[in-house]
């Protein structure tokens, strides 16, 4: 892969992502294996209706979340902003998000800002949270399920 002068990126290596559809993501996301810096004291459980998370719950961790989504003011830092899957077998468990977020078979998911990488929310504010064993489904197809991939 070549970069140009400009170009960003994290390392580890070794997650594919995208910027979902605007208004379009909709159900119940647990969060059980990081949110960004904060502690995860309970899982942290969000609510999404179009696009946007609604309901924030979870011990500590959802009300540090909370304040901290409040406290950005704008709408655009509740949206879904962001779909990942870990693809690095060597990367470990922890409590650095960038490393965690590669994990193999886990998978991500991000509220706020995602102008930078396709998508049309703007807003000062980008946080990711990890789901350590997500079942992932395309079209009716499972394609992970319990940290395997499962291509037909």
């Amino acid at each position: 892969m070549y970069h140009n002068p400009g170009d960003f990126g994290n390392l580890p290596a070794g997650e594919t992502f995208i910027a979902p559809v605007e208004g379009k993501s909709y159900g119940t996301i647990v969060f059980d294996g990081c949110f960004a810096d904060i502690e995860l004291d309970a899982p942290i459980t969000i609510t999404v209706k179009n696009g946007v998370a609604t309901d924030i719950t979870g011990g500590e961790a959802a009300r540090l979340l909370n304040q901290r989504l409040a406290r950005v003011g704008k709408k655009g830092a509740y949206s879904i902003a962001e779909f990942g899957i870990g693809t690095n077998k060597t990367a470990r468990l922890g409590n650095n998000l960038l490393e965690v977020e590669k994990v193999y078979g886990t998978c991500h998911i991000a509220l706020g800002n995602n102008a930078t990488f396709g998508g049309e929310v703007d807003v000062p504010f980008h946080s990711d949270g990890v789901i350590l064993q997500p079942t992932i489904e395309i079209d009716g197809k499972v394609i992970l399920k319990n940290r395997n991939f499962t291509f037909e």
